[in-house]
C-alpha cells in the first residue's frame, strides 16, 4: 500500500513539473518574440490587399471575440503578409487596394491607400479588359 502512495505522488510531482515547465516555456517565447519585434525595423512597402476576413471566437455563450485580419501582396516580390488589426484600421481597407503597408516583423502599423496608384490600375485592367490600346 505505501509504495502505491509513492507512485501516486510521484506522478503528481511529474505532473506538476510538466505543467510549470510547459507555463514558463510560453512566457519564454512570448517575451521572446515580442524582444525580436521591437528591435526589428519597420518597414514601408507597395502593396496590394488580397483578402479581409472577420473571424469569430466564441468562448461561451456569454463571450465572443473579433479578430479582424487582413492579407498584403508585396507589389515588388509578390510576398505575402497577413496581419490582425482594430476593427476601425480593418473597416477602412478594401480588397484590391493598392498602397504602402507599414509593419514591423510581425506587428502591422498602418495601410496608407495610394489613390494614384489605384487609379492607374484600375485603368490598366480596364484597357485589358475592352482591349483599349493607348
Amino acid at each position: 500500500m505505501d509504495t502505491m502512495n509513492t507512485q501516486f505522488d510521484m506522478f503528481f510531482v511529474i505532473i506538476i513539473i510538466t505543467v510549470v515547465v510547459f507555463i514558463v516555456y510560453s512566457i519564454f517565447n512570448k517575451v521572446n518574440e515580442s524582444v525580436l519585434t521591437n528591435r526589428a525595423p519597420i518597414l514601408e512597402i507597395p502593396v496590394k490587399v488580397v483578402e479581409k476576413r472577420a473571424q469569430i471566437h466564441q468562448r461561451n455563450k456569454n463571450h465572443a471575440r473579433n479578430v479582424f485580419k487582413a492579407t498584403f501582396e508585396d507589389l515588388d516580390t509578390t510576398e505575402r503578409h497577413t496581419f490582425s488589426m482594430s476593427e476601425a484600421e480593418f473597416d477602412q481597407i478594401v480588397e484590391e487596394d493598392i498602397g504602402y503597408l507599414k509593419y514591423q516583423r510581425k506587428r502591422f502599423h498602418t495601410f496608407q491607400r495610394d489613390a494614384l496608384a489605384a487609379e492607374f490600375e484600375e485603368d490598366t485592367a480596364s484597357k485589358e479588359q475592352f482591349k483599349i490600346d493607348a
